[in-house]
């Protein structure tokens, strides 16, 4: 039965196209991170600091209408608890996000590769996730968008600690302090999400406060 629900929840929250979108993203940024490493006027493989930093959040951003479902009342009858469906639902997105991205740098996956695209997968998730709670699953890619786009814009090359801290999207996979905040702004991002799922549309507000059916 849990199996039948289970299926049911994915369908009708839109997982496959997910996955296809996911699929699609792994196989351009194999591309570009290929034609960008082969180049003899870059610099190898730190030159794939764009399909670092744009695919994962790319990724995240298909993410985003999956955190809420039409019915969301309905869904909520189910047996198991609802925290239960919003922690796998968000877990398994980052396992199917990571796991395909990691793909697409597996060519000295050290230097802007594959370990830098889980971490960003891990983060970019974590932001999309927060921004479900707040803005709710229509808004909550705006958050990755405007915080990645504009570390990636502004944000210096060095790799001191407290720059890694914020620009962690840019940063080398060996920086520690990159990692340490992505994880966090995933936990931060994944707890709001399990604890209070995706902030309902104004007009579902509205009506609730009303009364009307």
């Amino acid at each position: 039965m849990t199996g039948r629900l289970l299926t049911l929840h994915l369908r009708f929250r839109g997982a496959p196209m997910f996955v296809a979108g996911v699929g699609v993203i792994t196989l351009l940024a194999w591309a570009a991170g290929t034609w960008l490493a082969g180049r003899p006027y870059f610099d190898g493989p730190a030159a794939r600091v764009p399909v670092v930093a744009l695919a994962p959040l790319l990724a995240a951003l298909l993410l985003g209408p999956t955190l809420s479902g039409a019915d969301e009342d309905l869904e909520r009858s189910t047996p198991l608890p609802w925290r239960v469906w919003r922690a796998g639902h968000l877990l398994v997105a980052v396992f199917v996000t990571a796991a395909a991205l990691s793909l697409a740098g597996l060519r000295a996956p050290d230097t802007y590769g594959a370990h830098a695209l889980v971490r960003n997968a891990l983060g970019c998730i974590g932001l999309v996730a927060g921004g479900a709670v707040l803005l709710g699953a229509r808004l909550a890619w705006l958050s990755a968008f405007v915080y990645v786009c504009a570390v990636y814009a502004a944000a210096p090359r060095q790799t001191g600690t407290v720059i890694a801290a914020w620009a962690w999207p840019i940063q080398p996979s060996t920086i520690t302090a990159s990692w340490l905040t992505a994880a966090t702004i995933f936990a931060l991002g994944a707890a709001g999400y399990v604890h209070g799922g995706s902030r309902a549309p104004a007009v579902r507000r509205f009506r609730s406060t009303r009364g009307a059916p």
